[in-house]
């Protein structure tokens, strides 16, 4: 049975069902009854449970009937659960309500998504193309952001939260609106209202916010259905999940846990930005399917002086689907006494933090700075191995993107040079 179809039994029994991904409700119009179901598990002897909420506008039994959790592949069960609702009204069948509900919900659920026909005939550049927040949070597809504690990740995460939900297109982020919801396991409602009125003020937005705040006690998979609710009744288009690690609820090394979070990501069908943590030796913590599940992947890094006011946040892209590796992405963060907080885009080479960029960049950004250089000279500059810079320089030469001299110097081609210092101005300027 599809969503909104509706099923006949006879003229007082016509049920309508609505919904999906394990959240449905049925309507009985001519007996003015509903049946909300949620909340769905399945045994391994393939017993489905759910949780039931009926509810009259009857007027013999208007309001709250009966709520309980039941076997749906019970008859013994669905009989016991009928008899207590015949209890608050008698002029119901009751045994035909449940078996409505049961062969509904049953077909629903064990259906699953459709199978469809794959005809080869897709915009393939309008599909690769569908973003949130471009570039770092695709349409429908988690992203995930990692890094060492105070390192700013739940700043910025929270600064997306507030563009979002204003669709506001800022530090080079093209942001389509949408409703927020975040779910935080690290702090509580009253930090988090603070950091969005600062970064709020930060911004210069006047007027109040509408982002959905929930504080999480127990993981995901485990309150995934409630959190389905609130998705569905708000229209939530991003979900911001604070951190990821508690979210899991279990062991981090375990494949199983990590699988069973992002099954619950998906089964929400919006956008989600995950933020999380590094273990002891400064690598993602946890099982290697955290990478392999998100569709974006970046290593949050930041430079900060001893009792400054500010710090420098460098997000450095390390897994893309269906898009190309952007260059670092840099934002300075800055904490104002009037307790607002304003975020900029930074050029990450210009900051300590350019020692984290890839070798080959480093060497342009050396080139860039100081023109002809020979391997030797960028090896001390930007503090490599001179074997490893000879191997990114001969790589690049077959590229296009360096240029070995007569004088056995290296180089930057001219019109490579001036596109790169062309890019970079508008990535500051937030043009991209």
């Amino acid at each position: 049975m599809n969503q909104d179809e509706t099923t006949t039994t006879n003229n007082l029994h016509e049920c309508e069902v609505s919904g999906s991904n394990g959240i449905y409700k049925l309507t009985w119009p001519q007996l003015h009854i509903i049946a909300h179901i949620d909340r769905i598990k399945e045994s391994s002897d393939h017993e489905v449970k759910a949780e039931l909420r009926f509810t009259s506008t009857r007027p013999t039994s208007s309001g709250h009937l009966r709520a309980g959790r039941l076997n749906l592949t019970s008859p013994a069960a669905r009989n016991t659960f009928a008899k207590a609702l015949l209890a608050r009204d008698s002029d119901v069948d009751w045994d035909l309500v449940l078996e409505q509900v049961s062969r509904a919900v049953l077909q629903e659920w064990r259906e699953g998504t459709p199978v469809v026909e794959l005809d080869g005939n897709m915009d393939v550049l309008a599909q690769s193309n569908k973003w949130l927040i471009e570039p770092i949070i695709q349409l429908n597809n988690p992203t995930l952001i990692y890094g060492p504690g105070s390192t700013g990740k739940s700043w910025f995460g929270q600064y997306i939260a507030v563009l979002a939900d204003e669709g506001m297109s800022n530090g080079g982020f093209n942001v389509e609106p949408c409703t927020v919801l975040y779910l935080d396991w690290e702090t509580d409602q009253v930090e988090l209202g603070s950091r969005v009125t600062m970064i709020r003020s930060g911004l210069g937005l006047s007027g109040k916010s509408h982002i959905l705040y929930k504080a999480m006690n127990q993981g995901l998979s485990t309150d995934i259905e409630r959190i389905r609710e609130i998705c569905l009744e708000h229209s939530v288009g991003l979900v911001i999940i604070d951190s990821l690690g508690s979210a899991c609820m279990g062991e981090p090394e375990s494949a199983e846990v990590v699988l069973r979070a992002f099954s619950a990501i998906r089964s929400l069908g919006v956008s989600a930005l995950c933020i999380d943590h590094t273990n002891k030796e400064g690598t993602l913590f946890g099982s290697v399917y955290k990478f392999n599940s998100a569709r974006q992947v970046f290593e949050a890094k930041k430079s900060q002086q001893e009792d400054a006011d500010k710090l420098v946040l460098g997000l450095f892209h390390k897994k893309a689907n269906n898009s190309k590796l952007l260059r670092p992405l840099g934002f300075e963060l800055g904490f104002q006494e009037n307790k607002t907080m304003t975020i900029t885009r930074q050029d990450v080479k210009e900051t300590e933090l350019e020692e984290h960029m890839r070798v080959s960049d480093r060497i342009g950004n050396a080139l860039a700075r100081f023109g002809k250089m020979t391997a030797s000279e960028i090896a001390e500059e930007i503090n490599k191995e001179e074997s490893h810079v000879r191997k990114e320089l001969s790589n690049g030469k077959r590229s296009g993107r360096f240029i070995h001299l007569a004088d056995r110097k290296w180089a930057l081609p001219a019109r490579l040079e001036d596109e790169v210092s062309r890019i970079y101005q508008r990535e500051l300027e937030g043009e991209i």
